[in-house]
């Protein structure tokens, strides 16, 4: 069943890799504007933004969190991760949807490339360190299912598109093998988020601490 399962894996790898170039090199390209629109920051705006990461280190070496807000941050989590994958998988029962999932992928680094970007630009070292604990071990999860999801969603819209001149495709097949494959990136999304929520906040108080000294 393993052997199986990864002569699939491996097969679908080889006949989407230029496919996963194409979204790796989306994110990447996000990751490296994240990282530039650091620099065109307005004073005022950075300013504003070191002090709202003042507060919010300050809240997390100083108070203890509590059951009921560890499980409001986990819904907002999962809620957060559910709507991105969901949105993907509808995007492609679209044939318009691709420029829309590829911009998804492009936001998504955006994001990391301005947080971490803004960090080590404020803070060197020390920002670095807390970007790697705040950042990456959700992450580690999260980008490979966005990445996968932005895939499966492109390479089914584009089946759409074809099937239009060749009947040949299984919609009903297609449609719930795209499906079950989204599920499964959703899957692996709540994992990335229960560490998100109960692995992260401990290292990053951590971090934390050592930013404040």
């Amino acid at each position: 069943m393993l052997k199986l399962f990864r002569r699939n894996a491996a097969d679908y790898i080889r006949a989407n890799i230029v496919a996963y170039f194409f979204m790796i090199l989306i994110f990447v390209i996000g990751i490296v504007i994240g990282a530039m629109a650091v620099k065109t920051l307005p004073d005022e705006q950075k300013i504003e933004l070191v002090g709202y990461l003042r507060v919010f280190f300050q809240g997390l070496t100083e108070q203890p969190s509590g059951i009921g807000t560890t499980q409001s941050l986990l819904t907002s989590v999962i809620g957060n991760n559910s709507r991105l994958i969901g949105i993907m998988w509808l995007l492609g029962f679209t044939i318009v949807g691709i420029p829309f999932v590829l911009f998804m992928v492009c936001l998504r680094g955006f994001v990391i490339g301005f947080t971490v970007g803004f960090l080590v630009n404020e803070y060197v070292m020390k920002g670095l360190l807390f970007a790697i604990v705040a950042v990456l071990p959700h992450n580690f999860l999260a980008v490979p299912a966005i990445l996968a999801t932005g895939v499966a969603a492109t390479t089914f819209s584009l089946m759409l598109v074809r099937r239009k001149h060749h009947s040949k495709d299984n919609l009903l097949y297609n449609s719930i093998a795209y499906s079950v494959f989204c599920l499964a990136m959703l899957v692996i999304m709540l994992g990335a988020a229960l560490i998100e929520v109960f692995v992260s906040p401990v290292f990053m108080k951590l971090v934390a601490h050592l930013i404040r000294t």
